[in-house]
């Protein structure tokens, strides 16, 4: 099952529900075996009824720096990306590899509630997504010893979708993202 400490991955799980998109949480206590070694288990699976189904990663992330401003937050590890690589083999071309962030702030006071936002214990959410091809593409060091990469913050924000925008449920959906090959670049 999914950590269901770690608040971002609940939050996820529960938004994805609240949407009625069938979804499975992943066992992340053991790794599975590839080869001659492990590899990182993805953190959910998602069957939208209109689009590919999707292996997920997510990555919380703060929404806000420390100054107050929206920073776009978005590197991962080697690791996380080489896990979704294999698992998108794996599962083959019915099932596309994202990576979903998840910002979470506390709520505003005072302010006018925001429709985008999705309250989970005491905290405001946002799911973004971005495939796999587009982050690998866009993707630079953070410094080998850290043995993480992050996208540019330009490029992270002009590939970056909402996360509905990835699980159509209804056939006047909009459709899912297309890749970074058939989008202009």
């Amino acid at each position: 099952m999914a950590i269901r400490s770690n608040h971002y991955e609940a939050a996820f799980e529960g938004y994805v529900r609240s949407l009625r998109v069938p979804c499975v949480a992943v066992d992340e206590a053991k790794r599975a075996i590839f080869g001659d070694g492990g590899v990182k288990n993805p953190d959910f699976l998602l069957y939208p009824r209109f689009a590919d189904n999707l292996v997920v990663e997510v990555k919380g992330k703060r929404a806000k720096n420390r100054l107050g401003r929206r920073d776009w937050e978005n590197w991962v590890t080697t690791d996380d990306l080489d896990g979704l690589v294999r698992w998108g083999e794996l599962f083959g071309p019915g099932f596309r590899p994202i990576l979903s962030f998840v910002y979470a702030e506390a709520p505003q006071e005072f302010g006018l509630p925001d429709a985008g936002a999705y309250s989970f214990r005491g905290l405001e959410y946002r799911f973004w997504a971005v495939g796999l091809d587009d982050y690998l593409a866009h993707l630079r060091s953070r410094g080998p010893a850290w043995k993480a990469v992050a996208m540019a913050r330009k490029a992270f924000r002009r590939r970056v979708r909402p996360l509905s925008e990835w699980l159509p449920m209804l056939a006047e959906s909009p459709r899912r993202p297309k890749p970074v090959k058939e989008r202009e670049r």
